[in-house]
């Protein structure tokens, strides 16, 4: 019973202990500022730059929860997440460009999709 309790506590303070002590880069001159960082990210996250009020801080602080109740949408929240841990990671802060649907479309009706397309340039090059 003692030991579950001590294990039990030792994994919350763990937890909290490993949370605000994380590593905050100071800005360079590539990235001076909260601004710039959602402009060089790209994927239109410089739509959000007034919701960080342009503090360093919140950039690092910040997260998926009170992104959320800022009103950042998922998909911008995960990249924008995604794209902190990396500059707090020391790499280097790239736009990452959204992948382009196949103009046969997913990969579950890419065999169907293709058939029906080459079925009709059948018919259309017979005729």
């Amino acid at each position: 019973m003692l030991q579950a309790r001590l294990l039990h506590c030792s994994s919350q303070v763990l937890r909290v202990a490993s949370g605000p002590n994380r590593l905050m880069p100071a800005p360079t001159s590539a990235i001076p500022d909260v601004n710039t960082f959602l402009k060089v990210i790209g994927r239109k996250c410089d739509e959000f730059a007034e919701n960080y009020n342009n503090e360093w801080k919140n950039l690092f602080e910040w997260d998926s929860a009170a992104l959320k109740e800022k009103g950042i949408p998922p998909q911008q929240r995960k990249y924008i997440l995604r794209q902190v841990e990396r500059l707090r990671a020391g790499e280097p802060v790239i736009e990452f460009k959204k992948g382009k649907k196949s103009f046969f479309g997913g990969e579950r009706k890419y065999k169907e999709q293709k058939a029906k397309w080459l079925a009709t340039e059948r018919k259309n090059n017979s005729s």
